[in-house]
């Protein structure tokens, strides 16, 4: 007998699953009937205790519920990374995937939340989001990525400064970044968050202009966020 049964007779015999005696193992089931064991063919001599055809066809759909949940979750993480972890496995978006217009905290302006809401439904043209720090800015830009997400579809979320520190470092590291903007520029939402966080400068702007135009052109929705007033927004994005 091989080492490892010597460990699992003793287990087996003591969880009444194995025995030397068949009747010792013999059972009914209410809707199958009498269920005779079956003998052990390693070792001669013992018998086990079988699963009627009922438990057998419950023990399979545990088992086809368990490997469908486990690939909605593998569907789920695919959808998240496809929404915050665009921008490479070295820039994470972490703590939006679960932002959602529910648990948004409750605020005086329930108008505009409703009509962020409804542009969440049916994203068109340009929505921007201003106001100062605190106010859920950032949670309803996720809250829309996660509604577009949950339904299936496709969208971008970027923070603005994790988009040019991504930027930056397939500069340093001399790689090429425009697809990077293409992405930006093509997807079907594209969702902004922060865009007056990096401090201006001719380069920024320029990025700015090449997303936000190419979109723009192509009647592409895009949901921007930003802690100053649309008129301030010319020095960082070029437009107003």
């Amino acid at each position: 007998m091989q080492p490892m049964q010597h460990i699992l007779l003793p287990l087996l015999v003591e969880r009444g699953l194995l025995s030397q005696d068949a009747a010792d193992l013999t059972w009914t089931c209410p809707t199958c009937g009498p269920i005779p064991p079956g003998q052990w063919t390693t070792t001669p001599g013992w018998f086990y205790r079988r699963l009627c055809p009922c438990q057998r066809q419950a023990e399979e759909q545990r088992r086809r519920e368990a490997e469908q949940q486990q690939m909605q979750q593998a569907l789920l993480e695919q959808r998240r990374a496809a929404v915050y972890g665009w921008l490479g496995a070295c820039w994470p978006q972490k703590g939006l995937a679960n932002k959602t217009f529910a648990n948004f905290e409750p605020t005086p302006q329930a108008e505009a939340v409703a009509q962020v809401q409804a542009w969440a439904g049916q994203p068109q043209g340009t929505l921007l989001l201003y106001g100062g720090y605190g106010t859920g800015k950032t949670h309803l830009l996720a809250a829309i990525a996660n509604h577009r997400r949950e339904r299936g579809e496709s969208v971008l979320f970027a923070s603005a400064v994790t988009l040019f520190d991504a930027i930056a470092d397939r500069i340093r590291q001399e790689q090429g970044y425009h697809d990077l903007l293409r992405r930006a520029m093509t997807a079907p939402v594209f969702l902004l968050d922060d865009v007056d966080k990096p401090k201006a400068s001719d380069f920024r702007q320029e990025v700015y202009y090449q997303i936000i135009d190419g979109r723009t052109r192509v009647n592409l929705p895009t949901a921007l966020s930003s802690n100053c007033s649309p008129a301030e927004l010319d020095r960082f994005v070029g437009w107003s």
